[in-house]
């Protein structure tokens, strides 16, 4: 989340980068996108994600959801009550009811 500052949405140098974008709408790519990137020697790579990173097509892994979620809470519970919260979701099926893990949510 703190990728979305005022200071680094208002950087310069992604202002630059900004003015050298061109986006376009393909309906048929659904929630997928495709991206080409035009080096100044002229070659161009080109890329296609069917599904966006989280659809079940392209699922995150474990440690993937892990990140995000310990960079979404940071500033709201403490790492020692994140990380426990990630174990017991680690277990969640074993766990008798979800106290089990609302208690850390402080």
């Amino acid at each position: 989340m703190d990728k979305f500052t005022d200071e680094k949405v208002n950087d310069p140098r992604l202002k630059r980068l900004i003015k050298k974008v061109k986006a376009t709408l393909v309906r048929e790519l659904g929630l997928g996108a495709r991206v080409a990137v035009k080096m100044k020697d002229g070659t161009v790579y080109r890329k296609t994600a069917e599904a966006p990173r989280g659809d079940p097509a392209n699922p995150m892994s474990f440690a993937d959801v892990e990140n995000k979620f310990r960079d979404i809470v940071k500033d709201s519970i403490s790492s020692t009550n994140v990380e426990q919260i990630i174990e017991r979701i680690g277990f969640l099926e074993e766990l008798n009811n979800l106290e089990e893990i609302f208690v850390w949510l402080k």
